[in-house]
């Protein structure tokens, strides 16, 4: 049985009404305009729904809840990635759905939506495939799903929209081809939003955990065969495409920020990318052996080294040096990372060990990293940022805890998870 045909009736976005809008949307006669009119924030949440939109008790209301509350209290509303479980099959309206739940909503109530992927929609696809015996999915493959992912929410629509076709957003372009391939870099899911009036802006990137397209599972007796099912040496392409496009969209939107006089950046995307020590400091980047199993440095680095020249060890690295390079070029922006991917709230510092003495600046304390909570936890909070375009501290975060949510079925933080 097709989640296509009960989705219709428990996914909200997917109904008579959200199909009529979408083809208006199609149409070109939604009226788009360049940023809000309103200052309510950015509302970010990641690593949800993961339900089963079979079964009205397993907590789509909840969603569906969560969303409304949001269209009604957000100017932007992004997810982070990770639309259904890393163990769900790679279902068309599994891992679109809830954005279409969103998008709907936010027609109503004149916010944004945008979207970063995550892995679990992506680079797990293989795990359908690479199991004994397989099972069937739409894709096996993290390129195909990623041309879907596209296709099917509009993401390079040609009228340079956000995806709900209301606003204008700034799309990502870059001339080259991806190192040792023929092929074009291709930054569809990199966009940037300014909201001049409050002083701030948002900028989606493509950057996914299971170490961003490269985890390898081939060894595990779970998916011995993701070597076969989808293979390193692709994923590898998708990698270098998605970190070139990611460093360049870093920089870029920095510039747009600093040239527009803005106060607050928001990097949003899905991966948990930097490590800390044992004092809880964030002291780099997460390190290739971060996840175990799903992954072999010495595989990656011999395989890398053969098609680009360049040896691959720390696919996170150059994202971390990058993001610290430009908070540091530009101390008089507070920036912020808000990512998904370990499901635990948390803001913190990025290189908090660090301490300046006197004229030896290590860094500006300027760049702030936000995990929004996943999982069960997720469909009850989703996390708020405020702007203050004019004040010291100019963009503060907020949990905001969600009593519709909490009290619909299942009671509480719970859910029934589908994977």
């Amino acid at each position: 049985m097709k989640v296509s045909s009960v989705v219709v009736l428990l996914f909200l976005s997917i109904s008579s009404a959200h199909s009529a809008k979408e083809g208006k949307a199609k149409e070109g006669t939604t009226t788009t305009t360049n940023e809000p009119k309103s200052s309510r924030g950015l509302c970010v949440v990641g690593c949800t729904p993961y339900i089963n939109p079979y079964d009205e008790t397993a907590g789509v209301r909840k969603w569906n809840a969560l969303v409304q509350e949001m269209a009604e209290n957000c100017d932007i509303m992004v997810h982070v990635g990770d639309t259904k479980a890393g163990g769900a099959v790679c279902d068309r309206d599994l891992m679109t759905g809830p954005i279409h739940t969103m998008i709907e909503a936010a027609r109503e109530t004149g916010t944004a939506v945008l979207y970063a992927p995550g892995d679990n929609e992506l680079n797990d696809c293989h795990r359908d495939g690479s199991r004994v015996p397989p099972r069937p999915a739409d894709f096996y493959k993290a390129a195909d799903a990623r041309a879907f992912l596209i296709s099917d929410l509009g993401v390079d629509n040609k009228d340079e929209t956000d995806l709900t076709g209301q606003y204008k957003v700034d799309f990502h372009t870059m001339a080259g081809t991806i190192p040792g391939t023929n092929d074009s870099y291709d930054c569809a899911f990199d966009k940037y939003f300014a909201v001049k009036d409050e002083g701030y802006a948002v900028a989606t990137l493509e950057v996914l955990g299971s170490q961003w397209y490269l985890a390898d599972q081939s060894g595990s007796s779970s998916y011995p065969n993701q070597d076969t099912v989808d293979p390193l040496a692709d994923r590898l392409a998708m990698y270098l495409n998605a970190k070139d496009c990611a460093l360049d969209w870093i920089e870029q939107s920095a510039a747009k920020a600093h040239a527009s006089g803005l106060r607050s950046v928001v990097f949003l995307f899905q991966a948990h990318y930097w490590n800390l020590d044992v004092y809880g400091n964030v002291v780099g980047h997460l390190p290739s052996d971060g996840i175990g199993e799903y992954y072999k440095p010495e595989n990656l680095a011999e395989l890398t080294m053969a098609l680009t020249g360049e040896a691959i060890e720390e696919p996170f690295q150059p994202l971390y040096d990058k993001l610290t390079e430009v908070a540091f070029n530009y101390p008089h922006i507070m920036f912020y990372v808000a990512h998904a991917d370990s499901h635990v709230w948390t803001n913190i510092r990025q290189n908090s060990y660090a301490s300046n003495a006197g004229d030896n600046i290590i860094t500006h304390h300027n760049l702030m990293i936000l995990q929004v909570e996943g999982d069960s936890r997720a469909l009850t909070q989703y996390a708020k940022l405020t702007f203050e375009k004019d004040a010291f501290q100019p963009v503060t975060p907020h949990q905001i805890w969600s009593e519709t949510a909490y009290a619909l079925p299942p009671y509480g933080h719970s859910f029934i998870k589908y994977q």
